[in-house]
């Protein structure tokens, strides 16, 4: 059959052309890839070998043969247009080799063109001829010296560059899929290009031997449902309350992103599309360096939305021209394409199967199972969504090694257990190395926060991705779009929203809340209902709450009158079921918590109860009101199909989580904080808490908390608090997030605490920290120079602290520029040591004193056997340095010792006395092992 070689595009024909070349020729063909090249997309040194064929004869090109591809997206009717289109890119590439001043060098000897115009074979006057002859009568001119009119020199210049091209040939579209025919393994390389629009219709010329009875009607009817049925988003989930669920494709935007640890910014959506048109099967494709992503970002970042984004473009490519679909699924493939095309992009051209996993779903489902699969669970999700029987795991395995798939995993923050995330991890890993092994075209994009992810999954398959804060155009850019889409036709409301939020973009104070989609979202909602913003986001959050209670109270519904007079039970409800959910989801079972409908009621008794209601007698009615309330008009509590209720937005629950922490006097709330600050899973909920305190005006709270950080690390031995502090990262945390922005004593307080983390080995989330240190910089003169002291403190500091401060210079003007700072700002980077500081002397090699405070230690024998085991471990883990991760069982080894309250002790004050000069031990525990202790459940801590 014929091959769609428009489909393919640009990158794909060139992707096409490089294997093929490649195949024809040897690995020695060099593929330049995107960006500028110089005229040579491919190219070859040496001796280069073509085949007898019936039309050409067999020879050898001894030299620098260059390949040129050229792809036409739109064939036209008239094959001569399309051979003049050819022949006027294939001039303007002699003339660039001709001209000396291009600086195109060395010209080639010869020369092969590659197009999908097929070029018709009419000798004499037929495509192919004509641009033959077309070549030589260019070259033939630049030597024929009567046409020279006072440019003789420039003429004769150009004829002896163009002179070096000894031969030259022509693949043309015809020839293209000669090769295709040829050379099969190529071409099964690209069926996600070159299939007809109609894969299922075609599904046994790409299958060969699958069982079709099978997989067919599985994977038809998987891909019709998931794109009309996974493709919407509420935003009842996402913080307005109001109306039914919106495609994604309406309200999705693109976002900013990192790269290469800081040295590139881009677009998630971007470069997403861009790696899956470039990614083929691993033997044939010329990109080099992972594979698949890691895409990081902070809470209410966007991650979910984008993700059902990409899925649905995928879905959206691979079932456009389809038959047997609805006008429904006609106007989304449409939809997703305008949409596209607003980002400037159309349908992927490499199509893809796409599937998104919650992982949090799969880790409460299978989480625990030693022989479950990915690709098992995929198949098992399939089959739910088919209605037309089990598609078995092999037929899907058949399935990836012969048609390309993109791979969504989203969501490993959630799933904290250790073991479980240890075992999902395994098999995420299992999944991508056995798909390369297979020479599967799969494309993997695994989403999580940046707190508490220090796995960095196998850095030869993923690379990490950072999604960055919204500038403040782009917020107010999507604060319209979502808007508009929310309230449709009320142009003034529209307009007084979009105003507001161009003021908000305006004012120092507030633009930190134009952070994240999440939060403009919110923004949008109040300002919309004439609610007051305030610049922290434990605020914005909590006034939205507000909006939402007072906008359902004051409707003329059946509830208005519950909501109105019960609205503080109401409240403390989400409170506990926040609070529940967070704790439960701890478990490895329940990353995916939820309430039944009893248990919610139950939760419904007890506030009732503790009110002194009798919700068991004469209130029973009001009980089921409240629950009804609480699920059907203020939303935040949502069905879960038959798994009962939860927050579909997890900040949301981390707010009401964060309310029920804090509620109580300080002497209750601050330990259960000291409890929390420990774990990622927390950390967001943390931050709330905090915020709550410090949004009260009772400095003692206030007080209390920056205390709390201050000290957060002291006597912290189970954690190695004195050696790992998570302190300085705590005040960071608190100094962005704008809570004590308008408390100078408490905010510089904050800050020297924060300034500490300078004196750790290089941490791997420095480029965050270079983030917010510069943007508290930026804020004011005497903010700058609080940073510029903390720097000269280090810089003045250990061999250590220095390294890291170092590295912290290196980053500032790239930050600098992306936050668009101040001037003075960038002088950071030109920071220099205290005046006479000079070069501290080395430590002395503190080892000695390690090994004498374990012997001095007093320790019951079971301990000193821990401890000593511990040891051993430290030093191997001390020996093997920066040349690989710590071995599991010296791992386990460091765990136990430290699950001894004594045994922590002992250790910890061991380590004191070598951290200053054993930093790569200090980043292994950092980074490697301490994970997992922070990761610890603490839910029932707090209760």
């Amino acid at each position: 059959m014929p091959y769609n070689l428009e489909q393919l595009g640009p990158t794909g024909f060139q992707d096409l052309a490089a294997a093929l070349v490649v195949h024809t020729f040897g690995a020695g063909v060099q593929s330049m890839g995107a960006g500028r090249d110089g005229g040579r997309d491919l190219y070859y040194k040496g001796q280069l070998v073509w085949q007898k064929t019936d039309e050409q004869a067999g020879e050898v090109w001894d030299g620098y043969t260059v390949f040129q591809v050229k792809h036409k997206e739109r064939l036209s009717a008239r094959p001569a247009d399309d051979a003049n289109w050819l022949w006027g890119h294939v001039f303007k590439e002699l003339e660039a080799w001709a001209d000396p001043s291009k600086g195109r060098n060395p010209v080639p000897d010869y020369l092969v063109i590659i197009t999908n115009v097929p070029l018709t074979p009419v000798p004499g006057s037929g495509g192919h001829d004509v641009l033959n002859e077309n070549i030589q009568r260019y070259i033939n001119s630049l030597k024929d010296a009567s046409r020279d009119v006072g440019e003789a020199a420039e003429r004769k210049a150009k004829f002896a560059r163009i002179s070096r091209l000894r031969k030259w040939r022509l693949w043309d579209g015809n020839q293209i899929q000669v090769l295709l025919n040829l050379y099969p393994g190529v071409r099964q390389a690209f069926p996600g290009f070159l299939t007809a629009a109609d894969v299922f219709a075609n599904l046994a010329e790409v299958a060969g031997s699958l069982p079709l009875e099978q997989l067919e009607p599985g994977l038809r009817a998987h891909a019709r449902t998931t794109l009309i049925g996974e493709g919407t988003i509420y935003f009842d989930e996402a913080g307005s309350g109001e109306g039914s669920g919106l495609p994604v494709h309406q309200v999705a935007i693109d976002l900013p992103v990192t790269l290469n640890g800081g040295a590139q910014r881009g677009s998630v959506i971007q470069y997403v599309l861009d790696r899956g048109e470039h990614m083929l099967r691993p033997k044939l494709t010329t990109r080099r360096g992972p594979r698949h992503l890691i895409v990081a970002g902070a809470p209410g970042n966007g991650k979910t939305t984008i993700s059902k984004f990409l899925v649905q473009a995928y879905r959206a490519a691979m079932l456009a021209g389809a038959s047997e679909l609805s006008t429904e699924h006609q106007a989304v493939i449409f939809g997703m394409g305008q949409a596209l095309q607003r980002l400037g992009r159309t349908l992927p051209r490499h199509r893809r199967w796409a599937m998104r996993i919650d992982l949090a779903e799969y880790a409460h489902e299978h989480g625990f199972e030693e022989d479950s699969t990915l690709i098992r669970y995929i198949a098992e999700r399939v089959s739910k969504r088919s209605n037309l029987g089990n598609v078995l795991p092999r037929a899907l395995l058949s399935w990836m090694k012969r048609w390309p798939w993109f791979l969504v995993l989203d969501g490993l923050d959630e799933v904290t257990d250790p073991t479980v995330r240890k075992r999902l991890i395994e098999r995420v890993t299992e999944l991508v190395t056995n798909a390369e092994a297979d020479d599967c075209d799969l494309f993997v994009v695994l989403t999580t926060r940046p707190i508490g992810y220090t796995e960095n999954i196998a850095p030869t398959q993923f690379e990490r991705i950072d999604l960055d804060y919204l500038e403040p155009d782009q917020a107010v850019r999507y604060g319209t779009l979502v808007t508009s889409v929310r309230l449709r036709n009320d142009l003034d409301r529209i307009e007084k929203v979009v105003r507001q939020l161009n003021k908000a973009a305006e004012d120092e104070a507030l633009r930190n809340l134009l952070r994240t989609p999440l939060q403009v979202l919110i923004m949008t909602v109040i300002v919309g209902a004439a609610g007051r913003l305030v610049p922290d986001r434990f605020s914005l959050f909590w006034g939205y709450y507000d909006i939402v209670l007072r906008r359902e109270r004051d409707k003329q519904t059946s509830f208005n009158r519950i909501l109105q007079e019960h609205g503080q039970q109401i409240q403390q409800l989400h409170e506990r079921v926040g609070f529940e959910l967070q704790a439960r989801s701890e478990a490895g079972d329940r990353s995916n918590a939820t309430l039944t409908h009893q248990e919610l009621e139950n939760f419904t008794w007890e506030v009732l109860h503790e009110a002194g209601f009798k919700p068991s007698g004469a209130d029973s009615e009001l009980r089921n009101k409240i629950v009804a309330a609480a699920t059907r008009r203020l939303v935040l509590i949502a069905p879960r199909g038959d798994e009962g209720y939860g927050f579909d937005v997890r900040s949301l629950q981390e707010l009401m989580a964060a309310m029920h922490l804090t509620a109580g006097p300080p002497d209750v709330v601050i330990p259960r904080l000291r409890i929390a600050a420990l774990s990622p899973h927390w950390r967001n909920t943390w931050i709330f808490a905090a915020g709550r305190l410090f949004s009260t005006p009772q400095d003692h709270e206030h007080k209390a908390l920056v205390e709390l950080v201050e000290s957060i690390d002291d006597g912290a031995y189970a954690r190695l608090g004195n050696v790992v502090p998570i302190g300085p990262r705590l005040a960071l945390d608190l100094i962005d997030d704008g809570m004590a922005r308008s408390l100078p004593k408490w905010r510089n307080r904050l800050i020297a605490c924060g300034l500490r983390v300078l004196q750790e080995p290089t941490p791997p989330d420095l480029l965050a920290i270079a983030r917010i240190l510069l943007r508290f910089a930026d804020t004011g003169d005497e903010q700058r120079k609080t940073v510029a002291e903390g720097l000269r403190d280090a810089l003045s500091g250990s061999q250590t602290a220095r390294m890291t401060a170092g590295n912290f210079q290196t980053l500032v003007r790239p930050v600098a520029k992306e936050i668009h700072s101040r001037p003075e700002t960038k002088g950071l980077a030109k920071v220099l040591q205290r005046p006479g500081a000079g070069t501290p002397p080395a430590p002395s090699d503190g080892w000695a004193d390690f090994d004498e405070e374990i012997a001095t230690f007093p320790l019951p024998q079971d301990t000193l056997n821990k401890v000593m085991a511990a040891v051993t471990a430290i030093r191997r883990i001390r020996e093997i340095g920066e040349a690989m991760a710590a071995d599991e069982k010296d791992a386990l080894a460091v765990f136990d010792a430290l699950a001894d309250d004594q045994g922590a002790q002992a250790l910890a004050a061991a380590l004191q006395h070598v951290a200053a000069h054993e930093p790569f031990l200090v980043a292994e525990l950092r980074d490697d092992i301490l994970p997992v202790v922070h990761r610890a459940a603490v839910g029932e801590l707090l209760r």
